[in-house]
């Protein structure tokens, strides 16, 4: 028992190091020696617990999806109950402030990643394909919510509000790190929420 949770641990610790690493330098700017190193974990361990750099990085998007997720269904579940479009608008400003925290320097791991081996690897962008959907669903429910109580326009369907909302929000992220500044992310949110998700007047 204490063999096997030691590995699990080691694997953890592979994990959220080289997610750490991707974040900061890339996939193709990180190499299984800055991981294995970062981690404190032997060379020639790692092929034990993934078979392969892409496996490694299939099991990144899984944490990171899966931690995200976690923070998104806090953050949503904290914000008005009765306010669909106040909960969704507290949770992108909970990024920006998580993002001016990171120094603007992280990003969307997803949106990073996307932009490196989303041609290159099919399983990894498969794994993208289904967090991001994921995380669609969930903004979706929340804009169907909105829609119904009137606090969300309903002339355009939610799931093509929701792809619009994706789009702007990574193009904002991705201007932020050209910024480096966290003022492209604001206005995002600004325009999305005080103006474009509002409802439409006659």
């Amino acid at each position: 028992m204490e063999k096997r949770a030691k590995k699990t641990d080691t694997r953890i610790k592979l994990i959220e190091t080289g997610l750490t690493l991707f974040a900061k330098n890339g996939y193709n700017g990180t190499g299984i020696k800055e991981i294995v190193d970062g981690a404190d974990v032997p060379k020639g361990s790692f092929y034990n617990y993934f078979r392969s750099k892409e496996a490694f990085t299939v099991e990144i998007i899984r944490h990171y999806s899966q931690a995200l997720s976690n923070m998104w269904d806090a953050s949503l579940a904290s914000g008005p109950s009765d306010d669909p479009h106040g909960a969704l608008r507290n949770s992108f400003e909970m990024i920006v402030g998580l993002q001016e925290g990171a120094g603007v320097k992280s990003g969307c791991l997803i949106g990073n990643l996307a932009a490196e081996i989303s041609e290159a690897s099919d399983l990894c962008r498969q794994e993208m394909h289904r967090s991001t959907t994921a995380w669609k669903d969930r903004v979706s429910f929340y804009i169907e919510q909105g829609q119904a109580g009137g606090s969300i326009r309903n002339d355009i369907s939610s799931r093509t509000l929701t792809e619009f909302i994706w789009n702007a929000w990574e193009g904002a992220l991705l201007n932020m790190k050209i910024a480096n500044s966290t003022d492209p992310i604001k206005e995002c949110i600004c325009v999305l929420f005080d103006f474009f998700l509002k409802p439409q007047k006659n």
